[in-house]
């Protein structure tokens, strides 16, 4: 009998319609849409790292009910290798898609595995540490889209040669994702908290969904001000697009407005896989959530390539994107409620417990 909780699922799904949509619509450059692009996408992720520390924290909770040392060693062990099965699918993604988020998804899922035992308030310590590292490291880049520029010019070098060698891979992990380590291994640890906490009683999913209201609220004030307000109110920075960008992105308070994304996301499945637990329209979302993996690497492979062989990826206009984007998604959503249907597990599901164990 399964034990899944169909709120994760339904949430795990949305996360990836938001992925989906984020990478289908990369190339469109629409600033008036910054901050709704910048809530899907980082939204998206955000809730990907917590519904992953949420499972961190249920494979590992035997063994801390129990207090078993072996329980723990043996599901840190099991992570490890699921960590690393991502991090290689990961790398062979990147060759498709440079900024696809396994690789570091997959060294979050190594930092949850070392911190299983530690009790929740070291747990919070970790998050508020890892913040602060991300801000630091952050600020001394001040400068990252020049950064960027300049390091793409590299990466064409590289491209013109062989990427596959050690320092091509590195690049790619580098440049495209090294700082944000921190602050993605402070959602995954807020996960871990989450996942210790009994769903099961209506207090605590209210909580959550509520909760997430407020801190995007609160975030959102704080972006409308730097943007229409303070920004304005100086003329050397007003002539700098990214300056309201950079502010939002590199400081607390964007770590603030994701985690309160995904958790609107969460509760909200929650309480919709509460109200409708048997509706045929929820069945379809909660089994794309339980192939997730799948349908990312397929958006990648099959949704990109598509539009990239028709040369319709690049220069796209804002309705195309997204129109290919919800084309996808239904498409996913019809293939992923037969394939329940018929299986227990999507194809990457299964090989990643059949390999890992």
């Amino acid at each position: 009998m399964s034990t899944r909780i169909a709120g994760y699922d339904f949430a795990r799904s949305l996360a990836a319609f938001g992925l989906v949509v984020a990478n289908f619509s990369h190339s469109v450059e629409h600033t008036s849409f910054y901050l709704l692009a910048s809530l899907v996408q980082g939204g998206a992720i955000a809730t990907f790292l917590v519904l992953g520390g949420i499972s961190v924290s249920l494979l590992a909770q035997r063994g801390r009910i129990t207090n078993d040392a072996h329980g723990f060693t043996d599901s840190r062990k099991r992570l490890i290798r699921r960590a690393a099965f991502l991090l290689v699918v990961g790398i062979c993604c990147s060759s498709i898609w440079q900024s696809n988020f396994l690789c570091f998804f997959s060294i979050c899922i190594a930092i949850g595995a070392l911190l299983l035992p530690v009790s929740n308030r070291w747990l919070w310590s970790f998050v508020l540490i890892f913040a602060l590292i991300w801000v630091v490291l952050a600020f001394l880049m001040f400068d990252y889209y020049k950064v960027i520029d300049e390091f793409s010019r590299y990466w064409k070098a590289l491209q013109e040669g062989d990427p596959w060698t050690v320092e091509g891979i590195v690049f790619r992990v580098y440049l495209y994702g090294f700082h944000l380590i921190f602050s993605w291994a402070a959602f995954l640890l807020i996960g871990m908290w989450l996942g210790r906490q009994d769903v099961h009683f209506r207090r605590v999913r209210r909580n959550v969904f509520f909760g997430g209201i407020v801190a995007l609220v609160l975030a959102c004030a704080y972006w409308l001000l730097i943007r229409y307000v303070w920004v304005p109110s100086r003329p050397s920075l007003a002539d700098l697009p990214s300056t309201s960008s950079v502010l939002l992105q590199f400081t607390p308070l964007n770590i603030f407005a994701m985690c309160g994304t995904a958790a609107l996301i969460i509760g909200g499945s929650f309480m919709l896989t509460e109200r409708y637990p048997d509706a045929k329209w929820t069945r379809p979302f909660v089994a794309t959530g339980q192939l997730a993996l799948t349908l990312y690497i397929a958006h990648l492979i099959v949704g990109r390539g598509i539009l990239e062989g028709l040369g319709f990826l690049e220069n796209q206009t804002f309705p195309f994107a997204i129109g290919s984007a919800v084309i996808f998604c239904i498409c996913a959503v019809i293939f992923s409620h037969f394939w329940r249907k018929r299986f227990e597990r999507g194809p990457l599901e299964w090989g990643i417990r059949r390999i890992t164990g």
